[in-house]
C-alpha cells in the first residue's frame, strides 16, 4: 500500500481503537471508504479495519464484524493477495467460531490451509493447524482430535525451530488436561517443556531475542504457575514466577 495519506489515517483510526473509541473509528472508517470504492488494496485495508472496530463495539452480537471482513477477503481474493488472505480467513474463523457458526468457521480455516499449502509457507500452515485445533478443542467429543494435532503441531514446529506456534500447541495441550483433571499429564508436558525451554534460552546469545523468546514462554510460565498454586505447591510456583523474571 503506497498511499501515504491512507497510512497515516489509517494510524489514528489505531489510535482511536486503543482508546476503545470504537463509534468514532467506524465513522472515521466509512468516510474513508466513500473515497476508495474501487476494489483497491487500501479499500481492502479499510474494510478490515471496519471489522476490527465494529468487533471492538459489539463482537459478534451482529454480523457486522464479519461481513466487513468477507467483503475485505473478497478484494483480496480478487487482487491475489495470499498470504493476507490466508491470516484474515483464519481471522474470519475465529469470528465464525465465537458467533456458534462453528461449520463455517471449520470450512474458512480449511480453506486457509489450502492457500498457505499452495505457499508452502510452513509457519502460517501451522498457525492455521493451531487455530483448527483451538476450535476442536472446544467441542468436548473432539478434545482427543485436537490433542492430536496439537501434538503433531509441536513436531513439525520443532523440526521448523517455530518456537512460537510449538508453545501455543504446547500450552493448550496442558490446559486441556487440567481442564480434565488430569494434573499428572498436565504437569508431565509442563515440567518436560520447561526444561526444553530452558535449553533453547541457553542458546540464544543476543539479549533482544532472549527477551523475544521470554514473551513466547511466557504463557508456559502462566500455566505451570497455575499448576503449581493449584497443587498448593507455593515453593515451586515463587520459584518459577522468579525464573521467569531472571531473578534465578
Amino acid at each position: 500500500m503506497n498511499d501515504k495519506n491512507l497510512e497515516v489515517q489509517l494510524k489514528n483510526v489505531d489510535k482511536l481503537i486503543s482508546k476503545n473509541k470504537y463509534a468514532d473509528a467506524i465513522n472515521m472508517l466509512k468516510a474513508m471508504a466513500e473515497q476508495y470504492k474501487e476494489p483497491t488494496e487500501e479499500r481492502a485495508e479499510i474494510l478490515g479495519k471496519i471489522s476490527q472496530a465494529y468487533y471492538g463495539l459489539e463482537g459478534v452480537k451482529t454480523n457486522n464484524a464479519i461481513s466487513f471482513l468477507i467483503d475485505s477477503l473478497n478484494i483480496r481474493k480478487e487482487l491475489g493477495q495470499p498470504e493476507i488472505l490466508a491470516l484474515e480467513m483464519m481471522n474470519l474463523a475465529y469470528l465464525q467460531d465465537e458467533a456458534g457458526d462453528s461449520k463455517n468457521a471449520s470450512s474458512t480455516i480449511d480453506e486457509a490451509l489450502e492457500v498457505a499449502s499452495d505457499l508452502k509457507d510452513e509457519n502460517l500452515i501451522l498457525s492455521l493447524k493451531c487455530a483448527k485445533a483451538d476450535m476442536l478443542s472446544e467441542d468436548k467429543e473432539r478434545e482427543k482430535e485436537a490433542l492430536d494435532l496439537y501434538a503433531s503441531i509441536m513436531k513439525d514446529a520443532e523440526k521448523s525451530g517455530d518456537w512460537e506456534n510449538y508453545f501455543e500447541a504446547c500450552v493448550a495441550r496442558i490446559k486441556i488436561f487440567r481442564d480434565n483433571e488430569n494434573v499428572f499429564q498436565a504437569n508431565s508436558e509442563a515440567e518436560m517443556n520447561l526444561k526444553k525451554a530452558d535449553e533453547i534460552m541457553s542458546q540464544i546469545k543476543t539479549k533482544k531475542d532472549k527477551e523475544t523468546f521470554r514473551d513466547i514462554v511466557s504463557y508456559l510460565y502462566d500455566v505451570s504457575i497455575d499448576l503449581a498454586m493449584e497443587s498448593e505447591d507455593i515453593p515451586r510456583a515463587m520459584e518459577l514466577a522468579k525464573k521467569f523474571k531472571g531473578e534465578e
